[in-house]
């Protein structure tokens, strides 16, 4: 085929897949375009999960009239103008190809300074006239109609909603001057006060409870709030982090968020948290992806001591433990209890807890098991209640590092191999670090561009976490900023293939696992500083009850 130069139409179409992903990648755009626009009011309107309809009104600026076709050309701009002006970026939008790329692959109308326009697949349709209103009004039809194959790559209607909603919440938390609302299907999901007090737009956002347990966090350019530890999610989803307002995706500074929090939170636990690092438009570099996602620092590691230090600091004082809820309350209470059977120990556990070097000064006799998680145990000192994840964790931890230091490995053959899908940087540890896997018990194979299938996974590890156990552990060991990456490797493994709060233990099972637990190093905490057990001393027992004998 000869070489040829493209339609301007499938030039266009090519180079709005990189800006528009899905119709959450316009809302972001527009709603960047209105606060650009110093707008202090921004409306939404979703129909048809962004397929259908995508309208954004605002009551910033507005576009002259004149250069209302002007600012659908791709690389019209009004933000920046020369090479100068892409080292100190201040707006949010500055590349000039979000109105273009939208009307590339969908029907769009603006109304703006008294003027209208109408485009579709990039060409003008119509213009014309409007009765004047402040701002500017976009709407957003027919997505990927000229595309079809796009919307296969779609989502179902409730994930592109919600992601669209995702893309306003970030930004209603991160600018609670401006007053948002959006409505789905014609129905309002989020509204905000547009106050300027950031409580309350994270009130609109996460609800009141939410809200009333997060904790300032105000130190060298770091502003924001954060959870309160005994507040958290199961994923990272609730953790908004910006730079000049700009919502990013950072690793390294989503780390330093977390670290701020090891010993206070569970493994596989995060905080909410809303934070806007105040940084000098020189040292970032946002010009680094179409999305204006991604950046890059001058000094990542200033700024990753920056926010650790100021999370920290909120974090002083606050409450960091408390106790699991047994169980959802809207659950029936009579409801059947998981059953969980733990694994034989390994021939070197049970010959340790069998004949441990050196006999606990206070064995433990189990007495029995409480809100389906802690151990109730005697012992010569007291009652001792056991949480029993952490103390299993703890055995589990002081196991796999024995193994990764050269104890002999322990593993099971799956009965039908699993296989699991990799990141590039977990197929580049998988690669790294096979030695270490199989010392754990883990027996791969390669099977496919990013695909590892497993074999064999380590006996402690319940068949049904094989999977998620093995990702988490990659992660991890792809982590080049972690000094101890072994340890860590070891404490996710472990916390994966630990009996769970809310499994029920039989008595022989309780019996072991405290035997265990007595037998372990380092046995107060679990590898994450939780504490394993609280001991009722029988001296403050008979002085409750006021008994002298």
């Amino acid at each position: 085929m000869p070489i040829r130069l493209l339609p301007p139409q499938v030039a266009d179409a090519i180079a709005a897949g990189e800006v528009i992903e899905r119709p959450a990648s316009i809302v972001k755009e527009l709603v960047e375009n209105s606060l650009d626009a110093g707008a202090r009011r921004v409306s939404v309107e979703i129909v048809g999960s962004g397929r259908t309809l995508i309208r954004v009104a605002d009551d910033g600026a507005g576009i002259p009239a004149d250069q209302l076709a002007l600012a659908f050309l791709r690389h019209a701009t009004n933000k920046v103008a020369t090479l100068d002006d892409l080292d100190a970026i201040a707006s949010l939008g500055f590349r000039g190809e979000a109105l273009a790329s939208v009307a590339a692959v969908a029907d769009v109308e603006c109304r703006s300074s008294g003027a209208r326009i109408r485009l579709r697949e990039g060409q003008v349709i119509e213009e014309g006239a409007e009765a004047p209103a402040p701002g500017t009004v976009i709407e957003v039809r027919d997505l990927f109609a000229n595309t079809p194959a796009r919307l296969k790559f779609l989502k179902s209607e409730a994930t592109e909603q919600a992601t669209c909603l995702k893309a306003v919440s970030a930004y209603a938390q991160l600018h609670p001057h401006v007053r948002f609302e959006v409505r789905v299907e014609g129905r309002t999901a989020l509204k905000t006060p547009g106050d300027g007090d950031l409580r309350r737009a994270i009130a609109a956002v996460h609800g009141v409870a939410v809200a009333s347990e997060m904790l300032d966090v105000d130190g060298e350019g770091l502003r924001g709030m954060t959870s309160q530890p005994r507040l958290s999610r199961g994923n990272r989803d609730a953790i908004t982090l910006a730079v000049n307002g700009r919502p990013i995706s950072s690793r390294a500074l989503g780390f330093a968020i977390e670290e701020s929090y090891l010993g206070q939170l569970e493994r596989g636990r995060y905080p909410v948290a809303v934070l806007d690092l105040e940084v000098d438009p020189r040292e970032v570099d946002v010009n680094v992806h179409p999305a204006k996602r991604e950046v890059r620092f001058h000094d990542e590691r200033a700024l990753f001591a920056v926010v650790q230090r100021a999370v920290r600091a909120a974090l002083t004082g606050s409450q960091t433990y408390r106790l699991p809820v047994p169980a959802d309350p809207s659950e029936p209470a009579d409801r059947p209890s998981r059953q969980m059977t733990l694994h034989d120990p390994p021939a070197e556990l049970a010959h340790a807890a069998e004949a441990p070097a050196a006999p606990p000064a206070s064995p433990l006799r189990a007495l029995g098991q409480v809100l389906d998680g802690y151990l109730v145990a005697e012992s010569a000192e007291g009652v001792v209640l056991v949480d029993q994840h952490a103390a299993h964790e703890r055995v589990l931890y002081n196991l796999f590092l024995a193994r990764l230091a050269g104890s002999p490995a322990s593993s099971q053959q799956l009965l039908l191999p699993q296989t699991v899908e990799l990141e590039p940087a977990q197929v580049a540890a998988a690669a790294d670090h096979g030695e270490r896997l199989a010392a754990v018990g883990f027996q791969l194979e390669d099977f496919g561009p990013g695909t590892l299938r497993v074999l064999a996974a380590p006996s402690e590890t319940p068949p049904g976490r094989v999977e998620g156990a093995l990702q988490e552990m990659l992660s991890v060991l792809a982590d080049q900023r972690s000094g101890d990456s072994v340890e860590k490797a070891a404490a996710s493994l472990a916390c994966h293939s630990a009996v769970r709060f809310g499994d029920q233990l039989d008595p022989v099972e309780q019996r072991r696992l405290l035997s265990e637990l007595e037998a372990a190093e380092h046995s107060v905490t679990c590898p994450h500083g939780r504490p394993t057990r609280l001991l009722l001393e029988w001296q403050d027992l008979k002085r409750h009850f006021r008994r002298n004998y």
